[in-house]
Formats: C-alpha cells, structure tokens, sequence
C-alpha cells in the first residue's frame, strides 16, 4: 500500500504526456461550522493582474518537471509566523507532497536565547549568557537582518546546539552562520563530535560558512577568543545549506511585529540575497491595527507596506506576493479592551488595494472566519485561544492547509490548457 501511494504521488508531481500538465495534490481539509469556504473564500483572490503568478508558477513547473532550479518562499510576520505553526505546516505539506522537489529548511533563529518563544519545527538549544535585540525598538543601536532579531554573547562558555534530526526531511551538508564578532580575533567556529570546524574563507556572502561532516547528529556553534563580558559575537541566524535545487520555504516571525518593524532592519536585503524570494507572504497587521480607530492611519500603513515591498523587489525584481489578511480579533491596547477590532476591515481594504497595485493575491482570513465578531466562534471551536488574538496549533494548523490548497489550487488551475 506505502509504495502503491508513493507512485501515485510522484503521478501527480510530473509532467504526464497525455495530460500535458504538472498538477499538485492538496490536503483534505476538516470540517468546521465557523469556517466559511463558500463562494470561493478559500481561493486565492487576485484583484488585479495575475502575471506575476504566472511566472512563479512556471518556474515552480520547470522545478518539478526538468529537476532545476530554487524556488524560495518567505513566509514573515508577527506571532502567527513565530509560533512556527502555521508556516510550518505548510512547509510540511510541500515536502509531503513534493518529495522529488525538497530543497533547503530556510533560515533558523536562536528563539530561546532570547527567552522567548520558539518553533517546534526544529531543536535549537542556547547555552551561556545573551542579550537580545528584536525590531520592535524604534531607536535600535544594532544592524538586524532577515529575522528580526539577533542574539549576543560576550560569555565565553556560550554555546547554540543544533540538532540535524530535528530538520529531516531536510539534510544540509553546511551552515551559515550570520553575524558578526564585535572583535577580530573573536571566530566562530563548528563543533560535531571530536572534530572542531573553523569556517570556510569567505565566498562573498554574508556570514560564516561550515561543512557538516558526514554522519553528524549534532552541530554546536561556540565562540573563540571572547573575554569574559567584554567583547562578543552577535548572532542573526543560522541558515542551513547545501541543496543545489528545490523549494525552500523560511518563515520570519517576530512577536509584535508591525510592518516598520521590519523597515528597521538594515541588513535586511543583504540576508535576503542569499535567498532570493520568488514569493513572499506577509502575514503582518495585526499589531499595525492594534490601536484605537482613530489612530489607525490607513495611508501610512500602505506605504509601509509598499516601501516594504520596494526593498524586497530590489533583491528579486519578479517577487509575486500573498497578503494574509488580519484575523478577526479583540482590541486589546493598555487600558482598553474592546470585543471588536473595527480596524480588521480596513486592513482587508488595505490589503486588496496594494495586492491589486504590485500584481499580489490576498488570503482573506477575515472573510474564512466569518467577518467581523467571528473569532468567539473559533474559540469555542477550539480553534483560537481566549485571547481572541492568536490561534491554538489546530487553529494554525488548518490556516496552513488553507493556504497550501489556496496555492495548490491556483497552481493547478493555471496549468490547465
């Protein structure tokens, strides 16, 4: 029966010469009454241009029919991203039902040397003192990058433990480490069983370079020459390598995350060069809306978005993007609270305006759940939590093959001759 599916799954990933066409398998999807499907709220809605799709979309083909090429997906955002759930989720379907086409994990971040909370996608332990930075300050004093974040350590015991098992289906055979030392004779280096890895001379890419030596379980990343809380080294990011084709999908969330938020960080398109999206998907609103009406400034939060956009399209200027619109949720800012967040609508406004301006398509999670005041629905499905705010893993689990079928299905219908 294993290997009866897997045949049938490789049909529906190759070009069949009858057919003449790459079509892609969806997941089945649970029913819910607080899920509204109907009249194709589950699809993709472009309201204006669809050709940058097309382009995606026939690179995405050559991928899977002629084996080349990298197809790169950025998934950011606020906590709906960080959790790692929802991005997660549809990584995992991708390379379920895409086995031939698995390409890099995307980049990784040390979540809990920050303290905070981190994906259950894969295990990245922190040993030692750090110190955090994340792109929520205004006036930050520290250059971050494609995750948001960065972590320092002037303690020399200090450690990041990667485990390689947590990644499978994903193998890489390097890491990169992005950051920088704060002095020169500060060096990084790669620690897997007996052997210590010093990293690669430099290729012209951010960040330092290591080989995985065949065989290994574990990388430890620690940090030579720092002196006792003096000088240290600053971590943005591990990004595992070594694909020479396939779809890498990375996920870049931060908790409280707003669109600025990501304005902020200066190496922003340096990091993203070493993964040049061909589709990026925003899931960031929900704190830009997370004040009074009367202070929501719908035209600056458009023209965040489209500087934003501009930034990205200057490292791939054929990017195709996807706006997932704000859930329905409660207005919560410090001392007040309000069952309806009234700025959801004009987020969704807000969305369909840029999406038909840059050629992009919305996901239109307000209307799946049912407009405004349906989040008390899902909670009582189990499927958003009493904070009317973020989704419970079932809930970020179906948003997740909503939008792998969303994508799937518009791929699928764009093929057709």
């Amino acid at each position: 029966m294993i290997r009866h599916n897997l045949i049938i799954l490789l049909l529906l990933t190759i070009v069949s010469p009858l057919m003449g066409q790459v079509r892609i398998a969806p997941v089945g999807i649970d029913e819910y009454d607080c899920l509204h499907t109907e009249a194709g709220k589950d699809s993709l809605f472009f309201p204006g241009s669809h050709d940058s799709f097309t382009a995606f979309y026939d690179k995405l083909e050559h991928l899977l029919t002629q084996g080349e090429g990298c197809v790169n997906m950025l998934h950011i955002g606020g906590s709906h991203v960080q959790a790692g759930i929802f991005s997660h989720r549809i990584r995992t379907n991708l390379a379920a039902n895409l086995p031939t086409a698995l390409g890099g994990r995307g980049l990784l971040f040390p979540y809990l040397a920050l303290r905070t909370n981190a994906p259950k996608g894969y295990e990245l332990k922190a040993q030692g003192t750090w110190t955090g930075q994340r792109c929520l300050t205004p006036a930050l004093d520290a250059p971050l990058g494609l995750a948001g974040a960065q972590a320092t350590t002037r303690d020399n015991s200090a450690q990041l433990i990667l485990s390689l098992s947590s990644l499978l289906p994903w193998t890489p055979s390097s890491l990169r480490v992005l950051g920088e030392a704060e002095a020169n004779d500060i060096t990084p280096v790669m620690v897997c069983g007996e052997d210590t890895i010093f990293p690669a001379p430099s290729d012209g890419k951010p960040g330092y370079c290591f080989s995985i030596p065949s065989g290994t379980e574990t990388c430890t990343i620690a940090f030579r020459g720092i002196r006792q809380d003096s000088l240290g080294f600053r971590v943005r990011g591990i990004l595992p390598e070594g694909h020479t084709s396939g779809i890498t999908y990375t996920a870049s969330g931060i908790n409280g995350a707003a669109v600025p938020s990501w304005l902020r960080c200066s190496k922003f398109e340096e990091e993203l060069s070493l993964l040049p999206p061909d589709l990026v998907i925003f899931g960031i609103g929900i704190n830009d809306a997370n004040v009074l009406p009367q202070r929501f400034d719908v035209g600056q939060f458009k023209a965040n978005y489209r500087e934003l956009i501009r930034r990205i399209r200057q490292v791939s200027p054929s990017c195709c993007f996807i706006f997932i619109t704000n859930n329905d949720c409660w207005l919560n800012v410090k001392g007040y609270r309000h069952r309806f967040n009234r700025n959801t609508p004009l987020v969704q406004q807000a969305m369909r305006q840029l999406a038909e301006e840059c050629g992009g398509a919305v996901f239109d999670v307000f209307d799946l759940m049912g407009g405004l005041g349906s989040s008390s629905a899902w909670v009582r499905a189990g499927l958003q939590r009493a904070d009317h705010i973020h989704f419970s893993a079932a809930g970020y689990e179906l948003l997740g093959d909503l939008l792998y079928n969303a994508l799937v299905n518009d791929f699928n219908n764009n093929r057709k001759e």
